[in-house]
């Protein structure tokens, strides 16, 4: 049996800040928040006595190993949730059930009684966040995979150190990388159809890591990554930007904004990749792009469709990976 750790210390701290703050005028939020830890707690302890993916119980005439549990997953269709193991599946509904407790916390802080923790309260949201992204990009990378790359052995190590312990150090170094593109992308790429295409734009964009500049200089002149990065920056499918391009060529333009876009287009707000609510916090519209975009990417390979096969976020961890020591 594997032991849970439900909080970090740094979520625990915020925790007891926040219900500190609450205590004396608010006895009635202290008593949900209080049902709400002590149920993530024992939900913890449920996923810790669920069955261990490296345990070998001796059903098998060949032991199990990370190896033969590398080509399992990239063979069964992990995508599908009747395929996830029970401890995969368990977790995740804690790892969820996390992220809307810290989702009451925000709502306590923009309500004012909060307020002075709402970076900090923010902060563990956004790594719970990314963990749940951080999950959904192995699962689609190790179902892309034959078994046989360079890459497969680490990407299943990691997702089973996910599933085992409900922890995920990798999403540490590429999380920040997106969060950073995804902020600047308004501003960096103003419209669509300038005459420097978006890989030169980020080049010189100086408000990017170097990570970023390493990954563009080697995968930028990949057509797939150049598709990929642009359903990332301007929120619209593969298809949308081909159509785009082709009414702006039938009506002269040389470039449109994101408003004119859509109302060439015609479409709804909704429509929009990340969606359509400019109210939502920037990581949940990330994470909803990513979703979307890792759909359409999938009904592209299975059909053998023209557009990017992966996500900007898979190429990018597999730039990372190809260039991160071996383990």
């Amino acid at each position: 049996m594997k032991h849970i750790i439900p909080f970090t210390t740094f979520e625990r701290d915020t925790l007891a800040q926040g219900r500190a703050l609450l205590v004396d005028e608010h006895r009635d939020i202290v008593h949900i928040l209080d049902n709400r830890i002590s149920d993530l707690e024992d939900l913890a302890a449920i996923v810790g006595r669920a069955s261990s993916l490296t345990a070998d119980l001796g059903f098998s005439s060949s032991p199990r190993t990370l190896d033969t549990l590398a080509a399992k997953l990239s063979n069964q269709g992990i995508e599908e949730v009747v395929n996830l193991p029970v401890k995969a599946s368990l977790g995740r509904s804690f790892t969820v059930s996390k992220l809307h407790l810290f989702g009451f916390l925000i709502k306590l802080a923009q309500q004012g009684w909060l307020i002075t923790m709402y970076q900090d309260i923010l902060d563990c949201y956004h790594a719970i966040l990314f963990s749940l992204m951080a999950e959904d990009l192995y699962i689609s990378i190790i179902s892309d995979s034959n078994g046989q790359e360079s890459w497969t052995r680490r990407a299943t190590r990691d997702l089973v150190v996910m599933w085992e312990m409900r922890s995920n150090a990798e999403a540490t170094s590429f999380a920040p990388l997106l969060q950073q593109l995804w902020d600047v992308r308004h501003t960096l790429v103003p419209t669509l159809g300038t005459l420097l295409g978006t890989v030169e734009l980020l080049k010189l964009s100086f408000r990017l890591p170097e990570a970023w500049h390493s990954f563009l200089d080697e995968q930028g002149g990949d057509e797939a990554v150049v598709w990929a990065l642009d359903e990332f920056l301007f929120s619209l499918s593969f298809e949308q930007l081909s159509n785009l391009q082709a009414l702006m060529e039938e009506k002269a333009l040389t470039s449109v904004s994101r408003t004119e876009a859509l109302e060439l287009l015609n479409l709804r707000s909704g429509q929009l990749l990340e969606g359509a609510d400019d109210e939502d916090l920037a990581a949940i519209r990330l994470y909803r792009s990513f979703l979307r975009r890792n759909g359409l990417a999938r009904l592209r390979r299975d059909g053998d469709r023209t557009g990017p096969h992966r996500t900007l976020e898979q190429q990018l961890l597999l730039h990372l990976w190809q260039h991160a020591p071996q383990r």
